[in-house]
């Protein structure tokens, strides 16, 4: 029995090592068969570069103070926005690239990093001025720059306090032709373009992705023209609010005035509004949108879809209006889709809109005959007359009420029961 038992328990023996063994060869065999393939090239994402990075904490620079552990929460590709690894060498962040966040006053998050020279970059013999800056760049050679590159190349480094300096001790009056700040360009967009870039607020995932610019009329603007509360630098414009969606909305009369447009909404109920600091009432932004607004100029099938946002240009503040706007001829066919039936701003302005109440409104009881007859509708039909619109006007809103003080469908509804 004891011998049986001796080679029982060698059998066992034998084929526990051979396990051991199979498993000890499985486990060694893909580490050494496999290989890290390097793509050189194609887009930027975390999943292509942890292979070889998988602890960026301890990559630093040594020219100067910097780790990929205090940026581990930005995306790859906020800073990498090429592929670096090429056929012909690895491509280094440059300074534009930095830039997209640092000095940056991010709106009401205030300074995103650090835009102190040294605070990034360490003393010593490495140069750090850029090699459009030859040895004689304080005489002439810097004039030419400074009037084509002012936002883009010099105030990333420069003060306007810095150039005054020095312009007062060579007697030299210069005034900066457009605001003395660093313009980013589409920078932004190295975070805001990531469609992973989200929040959560009031138990909600909000997306920050910025996208439609690339398709809209405002392609070739850049961010900062819109959005003054996120710049750099005081030589930026003051915000008008505090708000930066309002500011953001508002910032449109800084380029455009078509027709006088801008003049005409400053005189309207919704700029009273924001200057009385209702800052909920109107600004461009909120009727016309933000950055997928479309170019409507020679593009028909864009102003078709301007023509038939109403409820998302008007409706979304004056929904019972538009609830109400209903009546056979004019709300019916426009929700329907007709093409020719009037949107809200046909009747009621756009700009310069007032309440109805007032005598500068469009719609003002003795206004409505001549906003009928503009030229869109009834003058082609002769219908505009002011006994015509004063028995048929109250309907385009009122054709529930009207439906409802009718004494043939009250008569209707008693007998056969709610025939309104």
């Amino acid at each position: 029995m004891r011998l049986k038992r001796e080679t029982r328990s060698g059998k066992h023996v034998s084929r526990l090592l051979l396990i051991v063994v199979a498993l000890a060869a499985l486990a060694i065999a893909p580490a050494a068969s496999s290989a890290i393939t390097i793509e050189l090239g194609g887009e930027v994402f975390k999943d292509k570069c942890t292979p070889c990075h998988a602890d960026i904490s301890k990559l630093k620079e040594s020219n100067i103070i910097f780790t990929h552990g205090s940026h581990i929460s930005y995306a790859c590709s906020s800073c990498h926005t090429e592929y670096p690894h090429r056929p012909q060498g690895t491509l280094r962040v440059v300074m534009k690239d930095c830039f997209n966040c640092h000095a940056l006053n991010h709106g009401p998050q205030g300074l995103m990093a650090t835009g102190v020279c040294t605070d990034c970059h360490k003393p010593g013999p490495t140069k750090r001025r850029p090699v459009s800056h030859i040895e004689d760049w304080k005489n002439k050679p810097h004039v030419a720059p400074s009037l084509t590159s002012l936002q883009t190349e010099c105030a990333m480094c420069h003060t306007q306090a810095q150039c005054d300096t020095c312009h007062l001790k060579t007697g030299v009056q210069w005034t900066p032709a457009v605001p003395f700040t660093y313009n980013p360009g589409n920078g932004c967009q190295a975070c805001h373009g990531n469609p992973n870039l989200t929040k959560l607020a009031g138990g909600l995932i909000k997306s920050y992705q910025v996208s439609g610019i690339e398709a809209s009329a405002h392609r070739d603007i850049t961010c900062t023209q819109c959005h003054p509360d996120f710049n750099y630098g005081a030589g930026a414009p003051k915000p008008k609010t505090n708000l930066w969606n309002v500011n953001a909305g508002l910032a449109c009369g800084d380029c455009h005035d078509h027709d006088g447009q801008t003049a005409a909404y400053n005189k309207s109920i919704h700029a009273e509004g924001i200057a009385r600091g209702n800052l909920k009432s109107a600004t461009c932004g909120s009727c016309h949108g933000g950055h997928d607004i479309p170019l409507t100029k020679d593009n028909q099938e864009a102003s078709e879809t301007v023509h038939a946002s109403s409820e998302k240009m008007c409706g979304g503040c004056h929904k019972d209006y538009y609830d109400s706007y209903a009546d056979y001829y004019h709300g019916a066919p426009y929700k329907a889709g007709a093409k020719d039936a009037p949107a809200c701003w046909q009747c009621h302005t756009a700009h310069e809109i007032q309440p109805s109440t007032d005598k500068a409104s469009s719609t003002y009881p003795t206004k409505l005959a001549a906003t009928c007859g503009s030229g869109t509708c009834h003058d082609q039909h002769g219908d505009a007359s002011e006994a015509f619109i004063r028995n048929s006007a109250g309907m385009i809103h009122g054709k529930k009420d009207a439906r409802a003080n009718n004494p043939v469908l009250k008569l209707i509804g008693s007998v056969f029961g709610g025939g309104s």
